[in-house]
Formats: C-alpha cells, sequence, structure tokens
C-alpha cells in the first residue's frame, strides 16, 4: 500500500464523492478512538447490510439462496422442498440434478432413449463430454450450450424458489417440438418471479376466453397478462444491411404483435425472443435493437376486428446462447418499448410527470432489471458473484472494513491499523486507517488487482463490505431520483420531513403515509438537486429502455 498521503483541506477528496477533503474523509482525522461496542456492532451490521447489497445485484430480489453443508452433504432449499447430494461442488452441479427432478428423473431415462434429438437431451450429453475432458475441479468454459442449460436450469430454480413449479409448463418442455418455445417462457416467468410476482400458469386461469402462457400478480396489486413467443428459425441471412433480414424482421414482429393483440389480454405484456444465434458486437447490436423499435412503430397503425390494436408493454430479447450451441461471444440484450403507449412517447416533459411516468412502469422495469440476475448464473453456494472467485471457484481475498492492515506512516516507519472506510476509484482504493496506537486516522491508496477493479466498478463498494453499490450517472434526473429512492428508503418519517423541511406544503406532506412520504420527498430533493444544475426542469421521456 502506499504511504498516507497529505490531502490540501480544500482539495477535492480522493473518494471521488465530489466533496471538498475535509468534509468527508479528511473530518476523520481529528477524530478519537472508535474502539466501543457500539461502533462494533454497527459495523457489523454494516458489513452484513453490505453482503445483502452484494447478493442482490449478484442473484436479484428474490429469495436468496439457502443451503447448508453437513456431514460431507449439500442440502439446499427449493421453495418448500430440500435437496442434498455429497458430489455438488458449484452451484450448477445443484441445477442439473434439480433440473432433471423437476423435469422429472423417469422422463430423462427413457427419452435418452426415445428422444435423442431433444434439445435438452443434447445439451446434457456435451455437458457431459465437456466434463469428461476437462474434469469437475472448476466451472467449464462457457459456450452457448453450457450457457443455455444453465440458465434454464436456474429458471426453474428460481421459478419453484420464489413461488411454485408450472405443470403446463413442465407438461410442454418435454415435448421435443415444445421444449424451445417453452423454454424462453421459462426464462420469462423466472425474471417475473424474481420481482416478486405471483405466477398462475395456464392450468391456474379459469374460464373460456383466450389465455395468456402466465398471468404475474405483485404484491401491491398490479396484475399483468404475459405472452412469450419465440422465432424458431430464420430465412434470411443475418445482415444488418440486408432488405430481406429487416422485411423478414419487421413482418414477424408485426405478425406476433398482431395475434398477441387478438387475445385482448387485461393489461398485456408480450415478450418475443429474436433466436439470432450470430456472435454479435456491441456495434451490431445497437443497430438491431434500432431495426427492432422501428419495427415495433410501424406495427402501431395494427387493427384487431376493426379497432386499433390495445396498448401493451412489448420487450424484444435476443438470446443467442438458445440459438446456437457453439456461439464463444454471448451478446444477450432486452429491450423495452411501450406499444401504442403515449407514456413511452419520447420528448420534453415537466420533471414531476416524467417521475409519476417513470413509477407508473417501475414493475416491468423491475422485470427487466431482475432478467439481467436470470442471465448471470451464480457458480458459488454462498452467492459470491464470479468476479470474486478465483480460476477454481475459490473467493478472492478481498480487503474489508474492519480488517486490519500494515501501513506507513509519513516517518516510513510501518504501523498497524483497521480499516474504517473505503471507496473504490478506478485502479485503485482510497482506505482510511485509523492507528492501533493512537486512534489518528490516515487516507492511503491501495493499488487494485484487475479483477477487484472490475468487480468495483460493476458492484461498488459493497465488495469492501460498505452498503453502496456502483455510482451511476445522476445527472440523469430520473436515475438521481432512483438514487433518492434507495438512500430515503430506510429513513423514519421524522427524518424523511427533514428533507424537505422549509417546503411550503410541509404540513400537507407531514399527513402522508411513510410509502407515499418517501416518494414525495424523493421526489422533491430531486427537483431541488436538479434546479441546481441546470436553467430548464425539463427532462427528456426515454421511449425505449435497453437491459443489455
Amino acid at each position: 500500500m502506499d504511504s498516507s498521503q497529505r490531502i490540501a483541506r480544500n482539495a477535492p477528496c480522493p473518494c471521488n464523492s465530489g466533496k471538498r477533503y475535509k468534509h468527508c474523509h479528511g473530518a476523520l482525522a481529528s477524530i478519537g478512538p472508535p474502539e466501543t461496542p457500539d461502533s462494533a456492532v454497527r459495523e457489523l451490521l454494516r458489513n452484513r447490510e453490505a453482503d445483502e447489497l452484494l447478493r442482490q445485484r449478484h442473484q436479484g430480489h428474490g429469495r436468496p439462496i439457502i443451503t447448508v453443508r453437513h456431514a460431507g452433504h449439500r442440502f439446499v432449499v427449493i421453495g418448500n422442498r430440500v435437496a442434498y447430494s455429497q458430489d455438488w461442488r458449484f452451484f450448477p452441479d445443484f441445477l442439473f440434478a434439480n433440473m432433471r427432478v423437476v423435469i422429472g428423473l423417469d422422463w430423462v431415462r427413457d427419452a435418452v432413449i426415445k428422444m435423442p434429438d431433444h434439445s435438452l437431451l443434447r445439451w446434457l450429453r456435451r455437458l457431459e463430454d465437456a466434463r469428461r475432458r476437462f474434469g469437475v475441479d472448476r466451472p467449464i468454459a462457457v459456450v452457448g450450450y453450457i450457457s443455455a442449460l444453465n440458465r434454464f436450469c436456474y429458471a426453474l430454480y428460481l421459478i419453484e424458489h420464489n413461488d411454485k413449479p408450472l405443470k403446463s409448463l413442465l407438461k410442454r418442455l418435454r415435448h421435443p417440438s415444445d421444449f424451445d418455445p417453452a423454454c424462453y417462457e421459462a426464462i420469462v416467468a423466472s425474471a417475473f418471479a424474481l420481482a416478486g410476482a405471483k405466477i398462475d400458469g395456464a392450468e391456474d386461469i379459469k374460464g373460456n376466453q383466450p389465455k395468456p402462457e402466465f398471468i404475474a400478480t405483485f404484491e401491491k396489486g398490479q396484475r399483468y397478462s404475459v405472452e412469450a413467443k419465440r422465432k424458431r428459425s430464420w430465412k434470411a441471412v443475418f445482415d444488418l444491411d440486408s432488405e430481406a433480414f429487416a422485411t423478414e424482421l419487421q413482418s414477424w414482429i408485426r405478425d406476433k404483435l398482431h395475434g398477441a393483440s387478438k387475445k385482448l389480454l387485461a393489461n398485456p405484456v408480450y415478450w418475443f425472443e429474436l433466436g439470432i444465434g450470430e456472435d454479435l458486437t456491441e456495434a451490431q447490436a445497437v443497430r438491431l435493437q434500432s431495426l427492432v423499435g422501428t419495427a415495433v412503430e410501424k406495427a402501431e397503425t395494427l387493427t384487431v376486428k376493426g379497432q386499433a390494436a390495445q396498448p401493451a408493454y412489448v420487450v424484444i430479447t435476443n438470446n443467442p446462447d438458445f440459438a446456437n450451441d457453439n456461439v464463444a461471444r454471448i451478446t444477450q440484450f432486452a429491450l423495452l418499448q411501450g406499444f401504442r403507449m403515449e407514456d413511452f412517447r419520447a420528448g420534453l416533459l415537466d420533471l414531476e410527470i416524467a417521475m409519476e411516468r417513470h413509477d407508473k412502469h417501475r414493475p416491468i422495469r423491475y422485470v427487466l432489471e431482475c432478467l439481467l440476475q436470470v442471465q448471470q448464473v451464480p457458480n458459488s453456494f454462498d452467492g459470491v458473484p464470479d468476479e470474486l472467485l478465483d480460476a477454481s471457484g475459490a473467493p478472492l481475498q478481498i480487503p474489508k472494513i474492519g480488517d486490519g492492515i500494515a501501513y506507513l506512516r509519513d516517518d516510513g516507519t510501518e504501523a498497524r491499523g483497521r480499516i474504517e472506510e473505503m471507496t473504490g476509484a478506478g485502479q485503485d482504493a482510497y482506505v482510511v486507517i485509523a492507528d492501533n496506537e493512537s486512534g489518528i486516522r490516515h487516507i492511503a491508496r491501495m493499488p487494485l488487482t484487475d479483477a477487484l477493479a472490475k468487480a468495483s466498478e460493476k458492484f461498488g463498494d459493497a465488495i469492501f463490505g460498505k452498503p453502496e453499490g456502483p455510482r451511476k450517472n445522476t445527472t440523469d434526473p430520473l436515475v438521481l431520483y432512483d438514487r433518492m429512492l434507495e438512500i430515503f428508503r430506510r429513513y423514519p418519517p421524522e427524518s424523511l420531513l427533514n428533507q424537505v423541511r422549509g417546503h411550503e406544503r410541509i404540513d400537507e406532506f407531514s399527513k402522508l403515509q411513510p410509502a407515499d412520504l418517501l416518494i414525495r420527498v424523493a421526489r422533491e430533493v430531486t427537483k431541488t438537486v436538479y434546479s441546481l444544475g441546470t436553467e430548464r426542469k425539463d427532462t427528456p421521456e426515454i421511449g425505449a429502455k435497453e437491459i443489455p
């Protein structure tokens, strides 16, 4: 570690907080020794909160992995049942075994003989071949079929662990011609389950009216009818400059929108998978999304029984791993667009209206965020992100708040202290150290390995035991609003009201329920902060949202 540095009190703090050093980490220099029971307890709680934040960043916001190792066996909870084995070293080992149980052990044994061309059986055969070649002591390098099998098995686990198995879905997964579209449905359903929605499959929906793939109901009562369709094959060669490819793309999206719209579903969400198995570059993915957005916009002229098609959320995805067993660069994306929904029209809006619309569509945007987690299957039973594992799957050694550490004083002598604060800044971390002998605090720079620097950028300071995620671009007022909600969500009502003390509507705010007060305070603070950095209070409303 570099020796502690002398920093001018009025200089910017090296932690990149945007504050002056004297008002940030520099303010710690004159504080006395911190060793009190209360501070130790606060530190433990802070570390626990950071661990939970890190878990959520990696696994989503559903139920955590519940597991324990006992008497040489690994026990894992899945919903209301428990599975165990001596042979599961990595989390995917459990997922593969659990999938066989959910699909049916007898069916798997029979299918090996009766339907060897079934996509699931093909993936399993290739997995066994890879294990024979590379062994089982480390995670297998991810290519198309490995990624697809991992994500499929993870989706089945997430659906049951957060809700319940879907009988109609399992039935279609067992049929060779139905597996591919049903597999995509499982991925979509698992994202809703991870977001906290209750899933009702076709077998749970009463009546003779047209039915969606499933109904998703959130805790606050929002209820969505979800359609999930996948393109089976392409006639045109993939070429973003080809008129034939663009025509087939637009025609397929229009046909799927028309077919889904004819069902007249309540509060519909349409998920369409393109099934392009190419090694897309980031630039190609961006161009493809542009073509998709244009196709959805052009389809808004559709009519059903002489009437304009009903508004709907449309999510277009592309998962090359499910279309190509050997794809190496797995560039996935999901694009959310409002089909005939005025709220998704691009343009300038008053900030209050923009935040209102932002909250209105939050459940579906939240599902897309959870979809990111479905695409990142943990290798560790402890839920440790892969970025924090070495090549053998063992956790990396990471310095954390509360750890003892050796450092150099200004005079070059070595001393020992304890990490009190730590924040990442590119390839380095800045550390506040309390000296064991004097209690005086010093700030020092700690170079990070490439792996830790990348993990810090992705997960924020949570990897160091500090409950803060990655820093976001708060020049976007809606990102800033989300950040205010995150900061204030643990504040009691009195503390929330303190944030807007002096507001002309403070008496009105004081009568709000806690959940409504949180939203109102976050909005008022966002307006104040945003107005300080811009001459106008209008903000662009984005017409489409990409989840990479």
